[in-house]
């Protein structure tokens, strides 16, 4: 039996290292650290304050056993956050009278705000959207450790159950199972 040598089976090699490590985090149980984070599946979802565009603060804690919460990190310079803007708000509308909320989380500066307010308006965002100014939420927090858009589901007892690095460019996006399958057996929620 011949064997390939060389840069070619060196490639090869790499190639199935490659294909086997994508089918293992495929299948990635709770306990598995997220794509885009250092964080893990099934640990409770690290608390934070921000404010909003308004100057409004919200604490995560403040939603655990009321909704189920969709972290989604972006920034006004990106522009694949930007394009996917309209389906989560197209989510948001169908899911928040069910129980869920979003928080959008910008990546920018509060200088920004007029650039943020008019992408949204553009956008026709109307979900929550808080400025993370020195990134500590991102960075510190949810230790962000891969590119944006990053979005997080956080379950109503407040443990982190799912997570996406990149944008959802079609409706509905996989985000709608996920909600579904979390809000399963529970009554709707009024505002």
């Amino acid at each position: 039996m011949r064997t390939a040598t060389g840069a070619g089976a060196v490639a090869g090699r790499l190639v199935a290292a490659a294909l086997v490590l994508v089918a293992l985090l495929a299948a990635a149980p709770a306990g598995a650290v997220l794509e885009g984070s250092k964080l893990k599946k099934g640990q409770p979802a690290p608390d934070f304050t921000l404010k909003d565009l308004d100057g409004k603060a919200w604490k995560l804690s403040d939603l655990k056993g009321k909704k189920v919460v969709m972290i989604d990190f972006w920034a006004s310079w990106c522009n694949i956050c930007k394009r996917e803007m309209p389906v989560l708000e197209r989510v948001y509308k169908e899911y928040k009278p069910k129980g869920v909320e979003f928080f959008g989380i910008a990546l920018d500066d509060v200088e920004k705000t007029r650039q943020i307010r008019k992408i949204l308006e553009e956008k026709g965002v109307t979900y929550p959207v808080l400025i993370d100014q020195d990134q500590k939420v991102a960075t510190e927090v949810y230790q962000l450790s891969g590119p944006i858009p990053y979005k997080v589901i956080v379950d109503l007892s407040g443990i982190i159950v799912y997570d996406h690095v990149g944008d959802y460019v079609d409706y509905p996006p996989e985000i709608v199972d996920v909600f579904d399958k979390l809000l399963e057996g529970q009554p709707t929620k009024k505002k």
